[in-house]
């Protein structure tokens, strides 16, 4: 969750409606837009632990921060900086700043001082400072004339600020229309409850008390009234008609219970419906028994259905949309920590910022990847499962042995590069691609053709000239006869071998 990019929005909302009354009031914005801090909302100068606001001109060139600072860390404590420990002159005027203020303390020996505030409503100590600490500071830089420091004035603010307010406002307008929304965790693609794995286990979260979340049959398609489905959003879930009649564009995120966000997807036209309406597709829900059917749903998964039939008919939906208007990912995708459109993981309808920032997985081929660690482990998508260590007791023998003997002679041997269990190229610059499976060698095979295929071709490029299954049995006359009917039938180059844990043999080529 990028908090201080939330820190970033409330402080320069508050003093674009401070300036509504007092056109005078200016303030220094982030002055240069690298990597596109400001169309990310990063309004001030600063990092992910703080920012730092100014109103005059002035820099400290050595620690590259303003002379003097109002500062909010990502905490919401907040506190007066100063800072000059680029020049005496400026370090002799900030210090009879902090005497006339009064409250600093000088960090050693170094010209800077800092003071702090008490509390976390940074909001609040900001309008103290505006209100009793700048006019202090104006009246001794008008008198003492610092070099270096300087009032601000209009010309500056239209140069730097108007950029700031553009941007703000333009970022303001896409988010009312476009917007961003936790959904509970499911594993059954939101078309039915998926039971209490990987849930919230925070106590006072809805899906952690009743065992389920009203936004698991999203992308149900088997209930469609009049083209469209209705569903049911928990941030829609408002005493006020706020969002009644509205129509916006919906990306989706969800939170498994290790705390990690992922990307669902995204509904453009997403309507949002009167109670009336509700109550309208209630019945016909009920007369085609699909009430009866949920009913059913929870219950499977041991979540609580008494909660559920007890739904007023008026609230059961909020939203209705069309499936051509869904654009999903084909697997859940992890959202990177410097997106700044999620701002907290409660379950509010929040302005889109910009495009979702997901994690980007590194597929170089010359890095050899991470070494399973062959301890129990949580299982991303399905945290209650673990992963069988046995597979990663193969995968880490057989990286060991396809890299380090000379029977293989391999050029290259990488772990977990683009999602392959094991990757090795030849001399030759030829990869082959090796996916592990530990069932019987007809489920194994069953199981790894369509991921390695996938990992090799899709979309429609080459990147393996050999694909090998690998398993721990050796296979009987019909699974070898299997593979070389689909070898011949449609010329793919798919092997298969077994190998031995204890004696750390792989085999041959089936």
């Amino acid at each position: 969750m990028n908090k201080i990019v939330r820190i970033h929005e409330k402080m320069l909302d508050h003093l674009l409606q401070l300036r509504q009354a007092n056109s005078s009031l200016y303030f220094v914005p982030r002055k240069i837009n690298n990597k596109n801090r400001l169309e990310n909302g990063y309004w001030f100068i600063g990092n992910e632990e703080y920012l730092m606001a100014s109103f005059w001109h002035g820099t400290d060139s050595k620690e590259k921060v303003h002379n003097i600072n109002f500062v909010v860390l990502n905490n919401n404590s907040s506190a007066i900086s100063l800072s000059a420990q680029d020049s005496l002159e400026k370090a002799i005027f900030l210090e009879k700043v902090a005497k006339k203020i009064g409250g600093f303390k000088r960090s050693n020996s170094k010209n800077i001082w800092h003071k702090q505030y008490s509390g976390t409503d940074y909001l609040k100590n900001l309008d103290s400072f505006i209100r009793n600490v700048k006019p202090t500071i104006d009246d001794l830089i008008e008198k003492e004339h610092p070099e270096g420091i300087y009032l601000l004035n209009r010309k500056f603010f239209d140069h730097y600020g108007k950029r700031v307010v553009d941007l703000r406002e333009k970022q303001i307008k896409f988010g009312a229309k476009n917007k961003v929304s936790r959904i509970c965790w499911n594993t059954e693609k939101w078309k039915r409850p998926s039971g209490s794995q990987g849930k919230s286990t925070a106590s006072e979260s809805y899906e952690q008390i009743y065992g389920y979340g009203h936004e698991e049959w999203l992308f149900d398609k088997s209930k469609v009234v009049d083209g469209y489905h209705y569903a049911f959003l928990e941030p829609l879930r408002l005493i006020s008609d706020k969002h009644t009649n509205e129509s916006y564009n919906v990306s989706f995120f969800t939170i498994n219970n290790l705390n990690k966000k992922y990307f669902v997807g995204e509904i453009r036209n997403v309507e949002c419906i009167t109670k009336e309406e509700s109550r309208r597709v209630y019945e016909i829900y009920r007369k085609k028994s699909w009430i009866d059917n949920m009913k059913t749903d929870v219950e499977r998964v041991g979540a609580d259905w008494e909660t559920f039939i007890a739904i007023k008919p008026e609230t059961f939906l909020n939203i209705k949309f069309k499936f051509k208007d869904v654009h999903r990912p084909d697997e859940l995708v992890e959202i990177s920590e410097m997106d700044t459109n999620i701002t907290t993981n409660r379950f509010k309808l929040l302005p889109q910022k910009s495009d979702v920032l997901l994690v980007v997985e590194s597929d170089d081929d010359e890095d050899e990847g991470n070494r399973k660690n062959t301890k129990t482990r949580k299982r991303v998508f399905n945290s209650e499962c673990e992963y069988d260590p046995y597979h990663d007791q193969m995968q880490n023998a057989i990286f060991d042995l396809l890299k380090h003997s000379k029977k293989y002679n391999y050029k290259k041997v990488a772990m977990e590069k683009g999602r392959v269990d094991i990757k090795a190229k030849t001399q030759e610059g030829i990869w082959h691609y090796f996916e592990l499976k530990t069932d019987n060698p007809k489920l194994s095979i069953r199981q790894a053709l369509g991921q390695i295929m996938e990992y090799a071709y899709y979309p429609g490029s080459e990147r393996a000239k050999k694909l090998i299954i690998v398993a721990d049995e050796e296979p009987d006359e019909n699974t070898m006869e299997y593979l070389d009917y689909i070898r011949g039938k449609f010329d793919l180059p798919v092997t298969y071998r077994h190998f031995n844990l204890e004696t750390h043999e792989l085999s041959e080529d089936y």
